[in-house]
């Protein structure tokens, strides 16, 4: 037999005067708390010289963001900067719809200030250890939106750096598969 639900304690009282601007207060501090959030990260410039999407406060942190995943020698051949991974990711998210580029600059925003709660300092700012140690939390956060975040944010990177065929040929991957005797439009075989 399912267990019948109550209301928070807050609305199972008869109301009173105590009550009510205990609500209002709550409600009211929740809209200008969303709306200072809102406009605190919500504030997007237009595109960098040579970039689609990021401004010029967004691309410290998305170059930030890339170096920290691939850094260079020893973990990995090649830096971000050497693949141009932050052009791959502006390009990438140039390409989705103009709502979910806004969604993904508020991920980065809100990214780069969240830093500051646990490491003192905008994520952008920190040393590259640090930027790691902050992937690494919001990688395996139990905290589904920061895990589902982390995703997000590290999807286009990753793609970014094996798309490069430097990297690619250094990880032994080919720049293509053999389609020869395959299929093709129709299910005509292509002729080898």
């Amino acid at each position: 037999m399912p267990v019948p639900m109550s209301p928070p304690p807050l609305l199972s009282a008869a109301p009173t005067r105590r009550r009510l601007l205990a609500l209002l207060g709550a409600g009211g501090a929740l809209l200008v708390g969303g709306g200072w959030l809102y406009r605190a990260l919500g504030r997007f410039g237009p595109a960098a010289k040579g970039y689609q999407v990021f401004d010029a406060e967004e691309l410290p942190v998305v170059d930030a963001l890339c170096e920290a995943f691939f850094p260079g020698p020893p973990s990995v051949p090649f830096t971000a900067k050497d693949v141009g991974l932050s052009r791959f990711v502006d390009a990438y998210v140039g390409g989705l719809y103009e709502d979910t580029q806004s969604l993904f600059r508020l991920l980065i925003h809100g990214f780069d200030a969240a830093a500051v709660a646990t490491h003192g300092s905008r994520f952008h700012r920190l040393p590259l250890e640090e930027r790691q140690a902050v992937l690494e939390a919001w990688r395996t956060s139990s905290l589904r939106t920061r895990s589902a975040a982390y995703d997000a944010l590290s999807f286009p990177v990753k793609m970014g750096y094996f798309e490069d065929d430097r990297v690619r040929a250094w990880a032994g991957f080919t720049a293509g598969c053999d389609l020869s005797g395959h299929p093709g439009p129709k299910g005509i075989v292509e002729p080898t």
